[in-house]
């Protein structure tokens, strides 16, 4: 175990949250209070062991893991991709595993999301899957859409260790570093040598669903270490390095040199260098672009990333290309969304974000000019503040960090709460200010004597009212809980 593990750190948002209006017109005016354009703490989840967040580029809900395995979810859920058993949209985070009876017993170590469907895997290497199945994405026996997580039974024996969902397919590596793919084939994404594809009728084309898990025989002989999906393509890493890509190959994003689909997975050049540091550590993918960490910590990217000039559909990067104003950055993870592209630096308490972005994901901030990017550029508010990892969706980003008693505690939570008056919620009275806490949570002011149980000073750290953590588990509201000490500013601060 790293210390790193077993830091405290909270999840941030930034972006749009009108979760059925990101990147639909007609659909409505986004409010004010839905678009965040700088980081704010998810509210909900101050106080949850967050241990991954999880979203993807074509995605407009979320899921996040905690330390003990749980699993908390919001955004879209139009096809009943959020496994709650209903297709309402859900605005803020709530407990996927308290409410679903298949999960109640299972501990989640990984998941995936894809326009409307979902993957999570349990520490038995078991996969869960819900939401749209018209193509067969969630491997199930049944082309049926699921509102609950289903168990993929079709996998068998399977030892799972991760999955990755693209628009409307799904691949899963299992202990063995082998893949299975499964859902669309329209472009050869389960790169099973086939696109699925027949006439449907005078000029009109469909695709065969693919239900059943296939093997991608191809790289059989080789231990996958990692995988990751576009909309509509697929990579993989394996153990020594290097990075295979297949399926749609519009815009550069399969890394060749032209832009042809391809139903095989292909090394790419590139990034198969004789020597290991110019070979990939890390991979990722964006909508309509690919990126990869290599052996010294630089980034190197490909496809479209950009709606204007270099990069653009106008030009494409059609090969693995270092982005050089990432130079003097050592970085340790890499990320992309919708339009965003994010970097985390290595050695130094620093975020990076650039894409020609329409709702804030980048997390610049109210007070920024700037609300999208060409290049990269540090995420001011953010500055000083360790990130851990990020996550980016269509139209929002999130982002663990390391917790302090400084800096984050400062930031907004999300959802912002009605401004209410100094009086203590308990006795209702405005004396004594010095002895005013507020609770970390709801923002609720309360003197230390009205607590319960009553506290004779102000506590250092994290500090919640009896409301948000109830007596009874005043000492740890949950096996996800954090402490009831905390970090407390009182009134008079």
């Amino acid at each position: 175990m790293t210390s790193e593990d077993t830091d405290s750190k909270k999840l941030l948002i930034f972006g749009t949250t009108a979760w059925d209006i990101i990147n639909r017109k007609g659909k409505g005016e986004k409010k004010e209070e839905e678009i965040l354009l700088g980081p704010n703490l998810v509210r909900e989840l101050v106080d949850v062991k967050v241990k991954k967040a999880v979203t993807g580029p074509v995605s407009c809900h979320s899921f996040v893991i905690t330390n003990e395995g749980q699993v908390w979810t919001f955004g879209r859920n139009e096809r009943g991709q959020l496994g709650l058993g209903h297709k309402d949209t859900i605005p803020f985070p709530v407990n996927v595993s308290q409410q679903i009876d298949a999960l109640k017993n299972e501990k989640i170590v990984a998941g995936a999301t894809g326009r409307n469907h979902s993957l999570l895997v349990t520490a038995a290497g078991e996969v869960f899957a819900a939401g749209d199945n018209k193509l067969g994405q969630l491997g199930l026996s049944s082309l049926t859409d699921q509102t609950t997580f289903q168990k993929v039974t079709n996998l068998g024996k399977v030892t799972v260790v991760d999955v990755a969902c693209g628009a409307d397919f799904s691949l899963a590596i299992d202990d063995k570093g082998q893949i299975y793919a499964f859902g669309s084939m329209e472009y050869g994404q389960l790169g099973n040598g086939a696109d699925g594809q027949y006439i449907k009728s005078a000029g009109q084309m469909g695709t065969h669903p693919q239900p059943q898990p296939l093997l991608v025989k191809s790289l059989a002989e080789r231990k996958i270490t990692a995988i990751a999906c576009g909309a509509n393509h697929s990579l993989a890493l394996d153990d020594e390095g290097y990075v295979y890509s297949w399926g749609f190959g519009g815009l550069g994003r399969l890394g060749h040199g032209e832009q042809k689909d391809l139903s095989i997975p292909k090394v790419i050049p590139n990034l198969a260098s004789v020597h290991e540091l110019s070979r990939a550590t890390q991979i990722a993918c964006g909508a309509s672009c690919s990126l990869a960490l290599d052996g010294n910590k630089q980034m190197l990217l490909w496809g479209k990333w950009k709606n204007t000039g270099d990069g653009s559909s106008g030009q494409p990067w059609m090969a693995p290309r270092y982005l050089y104003d990432l130079n003097g950055w050592n970085l340790r993870q890499i990320a992309a969304g919708g339009s965003s592209l994010f970097a985390l630096a290595d050695d130094e308490m620093t975020t990076i974000a650039w894409g020609q972005v329409q709702n804030g994901e980048l997390g610049f901030g109210e007070d920024s000019t700037v609300k999208t990017a060409t290049k990269p550029q540090k995420v001011e508010p953010l500055e000083g503040i360790k990130p851990l990892q990020v996550s980016c969706g269509l139209g929002h980003t999130l982002l663990i960090v390391k917790a302090d008693d400084e800096l984050v505690p400062n930031l907004p939570k999300w959802p912002q709460l009605p401004e209410t008056d100094d009086l203590c919620v308990k006795c209702h009275k405005e004396e004594n200010d010095e002895q005013l806490l507020l609770c970390d949570k709801c923002d609720s002011p309360m003197h230390t004597y009205c607590a319960d149980p009553p506290l004779d000073s102000i506590p250092e750290g994290e500090w919640y009212c009896d409301t948000c953590h109830p007596p009874a588990s005043s000492k740890k509201r949950s096996a996800d809980g954090a402490q009831v000490s905390g970090n407390k500013k009182s009134k008079s601060n």
